[in-house]
């Protein structure tokens, strides 16, 4: 299984903020659309409904820059790889869903392009800076070597692939 959007932001803010690692961890518990939509209000200043954790501190922290640019690399990879017409019909068909259905739960991470990854790079580092972060070139450095990593993890067992895996066989060396 490839690593999850939330995944990459515990990685990051366990090296660039260990004190947010309860926050982050208890996003995974919530819905992560509802995740999103809150932390984009926050970030843009707008006061809404908080998700029960004084959303109004979160602003000036790690986890959403992280989360909100993750997540938007994540959604441009996607809607470029399956077209905006399949990405508009399934938010259309997202929205016709009863309000009972199961919490959302966060998207994997797809392969990203060198380019894809430079544009997390900038906002990561421009985002970084307007909140006034004294490392906003590290903490995007290290959002992309994660996101890098997590390209690389093989779909089927999670781990990075490794050259030599004896790829083509089974555990006990029989032939596939």
């Amino acid at each position: 299984m490839r690593a999850t959007v939330l995944d990459v932001v515990r990685d990051v803010v366990d090296r660039h903020a260990p004190d947010e690692r309860p926050l982050a961890d208890d996003l995974a518990g919530l819905d992560y659309g509802l995740v999103v939509r809150r932390m984009r209000q926050a970030s843009s200043g707008r006061r809404s409904d908080p998700l029960g954790f004084g959303l109004d501190s979160v602003a000036a922290m790690v986890t959403p820059v992280v989360l909100l640019a993750v997540d938007e690399a994540c959604r441009a990879a996607v809607a470029d790889g399956t077209g905006r017409l399949m990405n508009r019909a399934a938010t259309a068909l997202g929205r016709l869903r009863p309000s009972a259905r199961r919490p959302a739960a966060p998207p994997e991470v797809p392969h990203l392009s060198p380019g894809q990854l430079a544009s997390v790079r900038r906002r990561v580092r421009e985002e970084a800076v307007r909140r006034g972060f004294a490392d906003a070139d590290g903490l995007a450095d290290s959002v992309v070597a994660r996101l890098a990593l997590a390209g690389t993890e093989d779909p089927g067992d999670g781990r990075p692939d490794e050259p030599g895996d004896g790829e083509g066989r089974q555990e006990d060396g029989a032939a596939r």
